[in-house]
């Protein structure tokens, strides 16, 4: 986490920037569960990630703008 003094792409102030990264086993819904986060979207149809993709969501929370900048990995065989 890093506190204060950005701007978001719209010149919003930025509050707070949260670096997220989510891991785990191929084909459990990483990437859908970023997608339905950041996009509000979920396809049951999907690839698998090729190497790092991330996306960003910028939220109101108590008055303060938070930006979120999630990256999503490629799960590993075994």
């Amino acid at each position: 986490m890093s506190r204060g003094g950005g701007y978001g792409e719209m010149g919003q102030k930025i509050d707070y920037v949260f670096k997220v990264v989510l891991i785990g086993d191929s084909a459990v819904g990483k990437s859908q569960l970023l997608a339905r986060f950041a996009r509000n979207e979920f396809s049951l149809d999907s690839k698998a990630t090729i190497g790092v993709e991330f996306q960003t969501k910028t939220l109101q929370i108590d008055n303060r703008t938070v930006k979120a900048q999630i990256w999503d990995t490629a799960g590993q065989e075994r």
